[in-house]
Parts: structure tokens; sequence; C-alpha cells
């Protein structure tokens, strides 16, 4: 694999392309048995012109059926962002690309995306560009300026805040509209059959994760938690053959080490983690290193996990499209940015009452403030309902020259040591 020191100068050279140098960064993922690897998307991803397929980028979590029922390939610009983190020279020099040349406002994440659109070195052309932000004035921001950027035709959702009838009509309204857009994209019409096809595959992805969720509720919990990873995943190539393979496996895996009382902590179980975090890919170094120095394992992490809505009416066209609105509805969740505070704290109930939570650390990213009113909100709350403190820990979700992996690490080694083990 390419060295993280060197990956930054081939890419910015011409010699690599992000998407290559992202399928390398996957394909050292396979080699663990519990790590995920998306490598099949990435690749899906590389070869979608090759493959006669259409390639729609994405922002946002649009309805994947319809994009993949019309053999289109879509990705999603946010899964760039968390892989680059990885590369702190990399994502350093993409980022202030785009501090130069786009709006200076954007959180890292949608610096990242721009940089790297604005430098070209992405390796893939798109045939359309289909957003649907969350409700940040980063998220729109950055969406105009993609839409800008990618040059291809555009389809831009507007997701209300609000979640009732009124505008759920209004994004069912706006179904329609998408369809027509890609089917113009795909020079095809939407076949009923293919798009089943592709919701029934949606289905059984839901219910595989949600039994994978489940099992992280046994004590001792089999391994540490990969759910934010696998959310991020299922907005993108959820209603496929490949995401219901890796998640059979990972439920295999999960059933396996249940029977066995296998635990991921090398010295026995202690603690159990609910690890709330904005897409910081290094959460898995993270995990691994509560687990080894403090037996605390992580039973949920990212936000919300809730289950997803599947399709029960296969035929019904009108209840089809209003379960893939409600999602879209849903979906501006996403890293915590549409969540309630009461949602937030239903997030915490269920990891006290399902999962025996007892550690709860939050590491809110920079660029989303928005979050931190409620979550300071949803930690006294906590402080005075269970008696449990929370760590607050600001961070960057994606530029580690904001606050490195080892600074993290010591805050939360303090926080374990002197509040947790009252050291």
């Amino acid at each position: 694999m390419t060295d993280l020191s060197n990956a930054a100068e081939k890419i910015f050279s011409g010699e690599m392309t992000i998407i290559d140098y992202v399928c390398e960064l996957s394909a050292a993922d396979s080699g663990r048995e519990d790590c995920p690897s998306d490598l099949f998307y990435w690749e899906s991803v590389r070869d979608a012109r090759k493959n006669g397929k259409k390639l729609v980028f994405i922002s946002g979590p649009a309805p994947l059926e319809i994009l993949y029922a019309l053999d289109c390939v879509p990705l999603y610009l946010d899964l760039l962002p968390a892989r680059l983190s990885q590369n702190p020279v990399l994502t350093a020099k993409l980022i202030n690309e785009a501090e130069t040349r786009a709006n200076a406002s954007l959180c890292s994440l949608n610096k990242t995306n721009t940089g790297l659109l604005l430098k070209g070195v992405l390796g893939v052309v798109p045939d359309a560009f289909v957003s649907l932000p969350i409700p940040c004035d980063s998220a729109r921001t950055a969406c105009t300026e993609l839409g800008r950027i990618v040059g291809a035709p555009s389809f831009h959702f507007d997701i209300p805040l609000r979640k009732d009838s009124r505008s759920l009509k209004y994004v069912e309204m706006q179904l329609g509209r998408f369809i027509g857009f890609i089917e113009s994209i795909a020079s095809k019409e939407l076949d009923w059959e293919a798009l089943k096809y592709r919701m029934e595959l949606s289905n059984r992805a839901a219910e595989l994760l949600e039994k994978c969720a489940a099992l992280r509720a046994a004590k001792p919990c089999p391994l540490s938690s990969r759910l934010t990873i696998w959310n991020e995943l299922m907005n993108a190539f959820a209603p496929t053959q490949e995401m219901e393979k890796l998640l059979t496996k990972e439920l295999e895996l999960c059933e396996r080490r249940t029977s066995d009382a296998f635990t991921p902590c090398p010295d026995g179980e202690k603690h159990r983690v609910m690890l709330m975090h904005n897409l910081l890919w290094q959460g898995i170094t993270l995990t691994e290193h509560l687990e080894a120095s403090f037996g605390a394992v992580t039973v949920l992490d990212g936000f919300l996990f809730g289950a997803r809505e599947r399709f029960t009416r296969p035929d019904d066209k009108d209840d089809c499209f209003g379960v893939m609105s409600r999602r879209m509805l849903e979906g501006s969740r996403a890293h915590a940015a549409g969540a309630s505070g009461d949602e937030l704290l239903d997030a915490i109930e269920l990891a006290k009452r399902d999962f025996s939570a007892d550690v709860f650390l939050f590491l809110g990213s920079a660029g989303c403030r928005h979050a931190w009113a409620s979550m300071k909100m949803v930690s006294d709350s906590v402080q005075e309902k269970y008696g449990q403190p929370m760590l607050l820990l600001d961070i960057d979700n994606t530029d580690s020259r904001y606050k490195s992996e080892n600074e993290i690490k010591n805050a939360v080694d303090q926080y374990m040591d002197t509040v947790i083990n009252k050291k």
C-alpha cells in the first residue's frame, strides 16, 4: 500500500487518483476478520463507466433503490473525507485548497470534498449530481458549491426540518421529479420489477444490520461496534447483493463469538461504552485503545442507530415512495444535525437499558456547532437522571491538525481514570 507520507505527493502530481488511493486503503482493511471492507463499493465507483453504468455523485441519504434500479452507481461523497482522514497530510492539502478557492465557512468534511473536486484529483467524472443536505449551514452551502464545481446536471432536494404529514407530502412531490431526472440521465424508464428487486435487497440489508446491532447487547459484547461505518455504507450500497454478503458475514461472526463468549478486551470486559461521534474514522483505533487499556468495549457508536423502515407493500407504488420519503426526512438526523434532545436522550436510554452502557463519550466535531447546545442539555439530563458524567470533547472529524489522535486518547484516558475508575 502507498505510504501515507507520499500518497499526497503522488495524488497531487497526477500519479494516483483519490479513488485508486481509497481502493488501496479499503483493501488493506480486508485483512481483519472483524473490520468491514468496502473495497467492492469503491471498485464499482471506479469502474462504473467501464461497466456501462452511470455514475451519480450524491450528498446525503438519496433514494438508492431508484438509482440502482436505473443502472446508476452512486458515489456517496461523505464517505471520502471519512476515509481520507486517515492521511492527515493529504487531508490538510485538500482543505487548504478549498480555503483558498471556495467558501471558507465550510466544515472540514465539506472542505475536503470541495478541495478534491477543485483540484481535479478524484479520478472519476459524474453523469449527474444529487444533493440532499442535512440541516446545517455548511452542508447546504457545500451543496451549492459542489453543484457548481461538478459541472454535471444536478438535482437538489429541499428537506424541511419538520417531520409531519405536510413535510412528507412535500418530499414525495420532489421524489416524483427526481425519478424523471434520473430517467433522463439513464436514458431509460424506471422498471418496477427492477425497483422491487432493489427494495428487497434493502430490506435484507436492514434486517441483517439490526440483528448485528442487537447481538452487541450480549455479555460480553462479541466485538467492537462498527455501526457508524455500516450506517455510512448503507447510504452508499444497501440495495446490493454485496452489502447483503458483507452483513451476513458480520452476523455469522457475531453469532459465533457470542456462542463462544468471546470479548475483544484482552483482560476481560469491565465497562460498556456508548461512543457518540461525527464520522470519526479513527474511532476504530480509539475503541481498540479502550479495550486494551480499560477493558471498555464499545457496544454502540454513532448518534442514532434505529431500525430502518422496510418496504412492506412492494406492489403499492405510493406506499413505497412514502417509505423512501420518510427515510429522507429521517436522514436529516445524520451526524446528529437534525436530532432533537429528546431523540438523543432516547438513544441514551436504549444504551442504558438494552446494552448496559456505563460510559458515555461525545466527540463533537468543531464543524458541527449546531449539535453542541443539544448535547450540553443531554449531558446535564444524563447526569441528573443517572448520576452519569459524560465526556464532551471538542475534536474535528476530518482535520487532525485541530486535535491529534494522541490528544483525543489522552483526554479519554483522563476521563476513564478519574471519572469512571476514580483513581
